[in-house]
């Protein structure tokens, strides 16, 4: 079995391990509550973000990094700087899902560079070979550290902030606190208390407390464009929750919808959208950036 099988295989194990976890947050809520946030708190946390449980392997791609702020955080993340900085376009700021380690996104490289876009793929605090722990406010302010860091280390490139399902609701942060050129989202949450909710209708407003990840009040500030990709079959974050955050962009968004796409398969179904797409923002954006003689050319081109 190949490696893209294999990865599509453990989407799906997730998938179906996501409902249970869910299936019980009902019964969590008495963890909480008998046994107070010092006991159940952690319990919660681990259903939510089920990727600190996992260890990680060896990365197959790119330069894993460890940097440490002037504020005394501390950021892993792997950056893939396959174009030589004068030709890239773009670089990606990318947020995975609450279940992945960076180190699982090696199916995203082509993508990228055959838009030719240098990326960074950002872990959350908690996560594989990254300290601390995950919570929104945490994983919000990596985040921004990330791209601080990037801006200062790669200050000429146009940024694209891109993320899958919760990664989407971090991108989204991202582009609202900070100047990016473009925002593209896939499997996009509206938060992640309708998400569980999807799932699990009753589920406490209180296990979900300081961990919403509601972007519905972050849309409308947007000034980014944005680009979402979405199944129309997504069983984990329904195709309504797209159309939701596509009406809060008014005419400043677009939606494309992949017929029958799953929420763990919607990069092998829509791989041609989803590629079509990079490369269409990455021309977008390139041909802002890049500097022109008298003559309306790019410099360096013989056009």
């Amino acid at each position: 079995m190949n490696r893209t099988s294999l990865m599509w295989e453990r989407k799906s194990d997730f998938r179906n391990e996501m409902k249970i976890r869910f299936l019980i947050f009902g019964l969590l809520i008495f963890c909480f509550l008998s046994l107070g946030p010092v006991y159940g708190g952690p319990m919660i946390s681990s259903l939510l973000f089920p990727g600190t449980e996992r260890s990680p392997g060896i990365s197959r791609f790119g330069e894993p990094r460890k940097i440490q702020t002037s504020t005394g955080r501390t950021i892993y993340l792997i950056a893939d700087l396959f174009q030589p900085a004068s030709e890239a376009k773009g670089l990606v700021l990318y947020f995975h899902g609450n279940g992945e380690l960076v180190e699982d996104l090696d199916y995203l490289i082509p993508f990228f560079r055959r838009a030719k876009l240098n990326a960074l793929l950002i872990e959350y605090p908690g996560y594989g070979n990254a300290p601390g722990k995950p919570s929104e406010k945490e994983i919000y302010q990596t985040a921004l550290s990330a791209y601080d860091w990037a801006q200062k280390e790669f200050p000429t490139l146009p940024k694209i902030a891109m993320g899958w399902s919760l990664g989407s609701t971090v991108a989204a942060y991202v582009a609202l606190e900070r100047e990016v050129a473009y925002l593209f989202l896939l499997s996009a949450m509206t938060s992640m208390k309708e998400t569980a909710q999807n799932l699990f209708p009753g589920v406490p407003d209180l296990l979900l407390k300081g961990n919403e990840f509601d972007v519905t009040r972050l849309f409308p500030k947007l000034k980014a464009p944005v680009t979402i990709i979405h199944g129309t079959e997504d069983d984990l974050v329904p195709i309504r929750m797209a159309r939701t955050l596509k009406s809060l962009l008014g005419g400043r968004g677009r939606l494309i919808e992949i017929q029958g796409a799953l929420h763990n398969d919607l990069y092998l179904r829509g791989k041609g959208e989803i590629e079509n797409e990079l490369r269409r923002i990455a021309e977008a954006i390139d041909s802002v950036n890049k500097p022109r003689d008298g003559k309306g050319r790019r410099e360096g081109s013989s056009e």
